[in-house]
This record gives structure tokens, sequence and C-alpha cells, in this order.
């Protein structure tokens, strides 16, 4: 009977205008934003979101879905013979996951209520999930309580899921079933899993808080001097004082909410520099990541033209105390090779040889270990190839007063001892002398340095990291370089890639030095046009990444325009090497065939390397070594009117 008044209310209301009697009030209301929105009432079944589009939005929802796992199974246990299933959809109303008796599931998808579809009262009109974002309440609707014809056939009830720190809603607990499945302790249902939720996301909100905090306190050499906020991922300040806050909130007044960043919450991790740098451009930024994974940024007023450079941190400038792998720059998989076998060699105590040509950033590998190594001692770098040999024992060991001519009265202890409790990093250690090649040897094996001049044995206990840019077993077979003490330094070894097998990554560190320089000159930030981009890519810089900052750096304060082209570049980026010779006459066939593909697909996109690349079925890194081996001209783009 209630089912009929409801009905024939419904109906008076759309025939007629009327406010009808006997209807709920959230429900009136939700008919009359339906109503506003000009929903069909016999829409068929709502819209649903591509494949593509629903995984970025699940993804989105991460952190949502984590804290909803649990409940979610208890409802694919408990609902599997229940007529119900239980539904989790995000702010917007998208149905995230479904779970619960297999029947209903394949019921709900002739209306679309599945995972993709789209259940806000916008593009069904009254419903649970779309009616409880709306008012933000708990809400049940049944049968004709439904705004269009064909969702009355169901039963749904639905709560809200709120932030634990924000109180935003973050989605909805949708239960639904047939309408002669109704029950009214649904309600009560889906509030206690809405609250169970809740309760998932603060433990997760409050372990991510002593994570970022614990990493934070890790780096504590770096920011230690400085007034910081550390922000999490959904805004929320979890350290630093009022001061600062109002400091940084007078350059940028849009930038807090309620005592949270907002920005932060709402952005992609990997746009966090760029947006905070647009907002805040005199302030130090540093993003927190811990195992990949994207915790938070550090904010710090910056301290005059001696403050910390923002970051992320690129591969080829001298690093800092307390620098961190997770910041370097660098998507590729031969730099996440690189950074991931770093961070299993820094959980060892083994000395550890780092390979790679000049240029590559060996030494904020080295400083990247050592902050991963949690040691309480300084980092202390060492050139071995920068000391003049008749000064190098001293500055290693250290020399008492008198010990030689020029020596100081005091006396001075060496890099060995400075580096007690901390790590001592020997660059360029080719270049050591052989007739200190034993003595170092017998400091790493015995732990006892004696300063040049003294019989006094001071105990040193230091993590080794020597550093390379020769071939050491070919040092050792010409005589410049001690066998045994390759092996005692080289336990663990470690080779960071060249620029040039690196791929896009040279996009990405071009596009920083930018918005760096564009920092440091009070400009806005340059771009390349394609064609530069395209030199930048095919050059092959024997520099690696300091050629490739200093070729931008300089290119950019010498252009005025807002787009660099090509033709702006330095000489030797544009110089295209000499192209091999191939042996075989079999090779040359091969070197002929493969030549003319590339001309052609380069033809066909009008230069376009990435379409290119995947016409070839080939990675554009490998398309790019190909047409610099091959000297093959790239067709310029055709421009489009504006």
């Amino acid at each position: 009977m209630q089912d009929r008044r409801i009905y024939q209310a419904w109906e008076s209301f759309l025939s007629q205008g009327e406010t009808p009697t006997g209807v709920r009030d959230e429900v009136l209301a939700s008919w009359q934003r339906s109503l506003d929105n000009n929903v069909p009432v016999d829409r068929s079944q709502t819209q649903a979101l591509s494949d593509g589009e629903f995984l970025r939005v699940r993804q989105q929802s991460g952190p949502f879905l984590t804290a909803a796992r649990p409940a979610l199974e208890q409802g694919r246990r408990f609902l599997s013979e229940a007529r119900a299933m239980v539904m989790l959809s995000n702010a917007h109303g998208t149905v995230l996951e479904t779970v619960g008796d297999r029947r209903v599931i394949e019921h709900g998808q002739d209306i679309g209520l599945c995972r993709g579809g789209l259940w806000d009262e916008g593009h069904i009109g009254t419903n649970a999930i779309g009616t409880a974002l709306a008012s933000q309440q708990p809400v049940q609707i049944h049968g004709y309580e439904h705004y269009c014809c064909r969702v009355q056939r169901w039963t749904c009830a639905a709560a809200p899921v709120f932030s634990p720190t924000t109180r935003r809603i973050l989605g909805v607990v949708d239960l639904s079933g047939p309408a002669e499945s109704f029950n009214p302790q649904s309600l009560a249902y889906v509030v206690a899993v809405a609250r169970q939720i809740e309760g998932g996301l603060i433990q997760a909100t409050e372990a991510d808080h002593r994570r970022l905090i614990d990493r934070f306190l890790g780096m504590g050499r770096r920011w230690k001097h400085r007034d910081v906020l550390v922000v999490s991922r959904s805004g929320v300040i979890v350290h630093g004082n009022e001061q600062v806050r109002r400091q940084i909130s007078r350059a940028s007044r849009n930038l807090f909410f309620e005592n949270t960043i907002p920005l932060l919450r709402d952005t992609p991790a990997e746009e966090w520099l760029d947006k905070l740098h647009a907002q805040l451009p005199t302030a130090d930024i540093e993003p927190v990541t811990v195992d990949g994974e994207h915790l938070g940024v550090i904010l710090a007023p910056r301290q005059g033209r001696t403050g910390i450079r923002p970051r992320n941190r690129d591969m080829g400038e001298h690093p800092s105390d307390g620098f961190s792998l997770d910041t370097l720059i660098g998507d590729s998989p031969a730099m996440r090779a690189a950074c991931d076998k770093a961070r299993r060699l820094a959980a060892t105590d083994a000395p550890i040889l780092i390979e790679g040509e000049t240029g590559v950033g060996k030494e904020l590998f080295a400083q990247g270990i050592h902050a991963l190594s949690m040691l309480t001692g300084p980092f202390i770098p060492v050139n071995c190839g920068a000391l003049p040999k008749d000064l190098i024992g001293g500055e290693m060991f250290g020399y008492v007063g008198g010990a030689f001519t020029g020596a100081s009265q005091e006396g001075r202890p060496g890099k060995l001892e400075a580096a007690d409790g901390g790590t001592l990093c020997l660059d360029e250690v080719s270049e050591m002398p052989l007739d200190l090649q034993p003595t170092l040897l017998r400091i790493l094996e015995d732990g006892v340095v004696y300063r040049i001049g003294s019989h006094q044995p001071r105990r040193v206990r230091a993590r080794l990291l020597s550093m390379t840019n020769r071939n050491l077993p070919e040092e050792i077979e010409s005589g410049r370089f001690r066998q045994d003490l390759f092996y005692r330094i080289a336990a663990l070894r470690l080779r960071i890639p060249p620029l040039r097998e690196r791929g896009d990554d040279i996009a990405l560190l071009a596009e920083y030095y930018l918005r760096q320089q564009a920092t440091r000159s009070g400009r806005t930030p340059q771009s390349l046009s394609a064609e530069a981009m395209d030199a930048l890519l095919r050059y092959h810089w024997p520099g690696n990444v300091r050629q490739l900052r200093n070729a931008i750096t300089t290119t950019a304060a010498l252009t005025d325009a807002a787009t660099i082209d090509v033709e702006a570049l330095p000489e030797e980026i544009l110089t295209p090497a000499p192209a091999p010779t191939p042996g075989e006459d079999g090779n040359l066939q091969l070197a002929t065939v493969e030549r003319a593909a590339i001309e052609q697909a380069l033809r066909r996109c009008e230069g376009n390397v990435s379409r290119a690349a995947r016409q070839l079925g080939i990675a554009r890194s490998t398309l790019y070594c190909r047409i610099q081996e091959q000297h093959i001209p790239i067709p310029r783009r055709r421009r489009t009117a504006p």
C-alpha cells in the first residue's frame, strides 16, 4: 500500500508539478534536484566510464580502496547468497567496486549499476549513492522513491565516508538489491561499514604520518637549521610551527584552506613540484618518497642566496647532506635499476665501487647510499685526482706537528679520521698513487690509522665508497692499480648508466633545468620546440648530465624567446656524429633495409620520432640510437597556422 502511495506521489510530482504529501523530505528534495537537472525519467541506464578513464579514477582512489578492502571482503563472504551487493563509489558517484551475490551483480549491469557506472543524481536522478552524496547523510531509497523508472525495481541504502583529517566526502558505501529484498536494517549496515572504513583510514593516515616524520628525521642534517613545514599527501601539516605557516601563507594566500594544503590532495604527485613552485617561487620544496611511494613534501622559506635549492635533484650537481635517491630525476628502466640496486647495497656495510663515466652523478648516488645507511657520522668526500701527489698522504691519513716541511705545528687529522662513524667517499680512486695504495689497504683491513710522523694508532670505523670513471681491471693489467686493493674496495659494484642510455630522462632533465634557470633569473620558464627536443634526444652526450645542464642553462640564458628553437642549441649538439661503416656485405644490406624503413616511418610521421617508433614497434630511445648511428636526417614537422 505504501508503495502505491509513493508511486502516485511520483506521478503527481512529474505530471502536475505539485508538492505531494506522504513523501520523505530528503526524497522530495532529490526529485526536485533531478527535475532541475533535466534527468529523463525514462532513462534506461546510466552512463559508464571507458576502461582507461575507470583505471585512472581507481588509481586516484587508491588509499580509499585500500582502507575499504576488509569491509568489501566481508561483504563478499556474507552476501554471496543474500540477493544483495555492496558497492563502493568515489566522491563523484562513480562505482569503484561491487561485491556480493553474483546474480544481483549481473542484473545490475542492465542499468549500469556496475564498476565504472556514474550514479550521481545528475546522471540518473534520485538513488541512494547520488542522494547520499548530495545530502551528505546516510539515506535509504526504495522502489518508487527512485526518480528513473528502470531503477524503481531496486532498493538501496547508502552512507557517505568522510576523510578523518579534512571531513570531506571520499565516497559512498551502498547496499543494493531487488525491490522485493527490502530490509530496513540495510541502512544501519552501510552506516556501520562506512564507520569501519573511516577507522581504517584513520589508522592508514596515522601510519602515513609516522612514515613521513621518520623519513624527515632521517634527513635531519639537511633541514636541521631550517624552519620547515612537513605536509602529508592529503595536505595535512604534520610538522611545523605557526610562524612558518604564516610566512608561507603570505607568499601565497590561496595555498592554505582550513590549515591544510588542498593542492597536494587534489594534484597527482608527479605535478606537486611544478604546482607548488608556481605558487611559492621563493620557497625550497622537496618531495618525500619512500620505496617509490609519495608521502608528502617539505616546504621551507628560502634563506636568501644561501638557501637550499628546490628539488627533485638532477644527476650532475654536488650534493648536500641528507640527499635522497628518491629525489633523483629520471624514470628510465636503466635509472630505476641503478636506484633499486643502490638501495639494496646500502643495506649492507660492505665497500662499494661506484662506476660510471664523468658527469653521470656518481657522487649523488654515494650521498644517497650514505643517507640510506642511517650512519650518524659525516659524509667525507676525497677527490684523489685533485690533490697533489705529495699532499695526498697528509690529507688522507693526517699528520702530527712538524712531520714534514710546511706542516702545521698543531698537526691535523686526516679524512679517514674525519669520516669515523660515517662514510669515506674516494672519488677518482684510480688516481691514488701506487706507493700509498698499500697503506690504504692496510687501514681498510685493520681499521687503524697512523698519522704521518706518529706511532700512535687511532681506530677508525667508516663505510667506504669508491668512485671511478676508469676500467679498474684494465688499470690492474697495466700495473697502475693494485689487484688486492681492487678486491677490497669492490666487494660490491654499482654501475651508473650514461645519459645516452636513459632515453626520455633527457627530456625530464632538460625541462627541470629550464625551470631552475627561470627561478634564478626571475622569469617565466621557457620551453623547447619539438625540433630542439629531438636534437637533445638524438645527441650522444659524452659529458652526460653535467654537459646537458650546462647546455640548457647557457642556451636559456642567451635566448629571449619563450620557446627555444633548435638553432639556439650549442653547435656540438647540432653537428651529427659520422656514420659507422658497415663491415660485411650482409651487414651493409641489412643496414640499408633498416635505414629505408626508418626514413619511410619518419616521413610518414612528419618527423615525429615517438610516432615513428610506435609504427616501427621499437622504443623511442632505440630509434634515436639507430638515427644517430646511421646519420639519418629527421624531417621538420609541418607548422600549423596559429
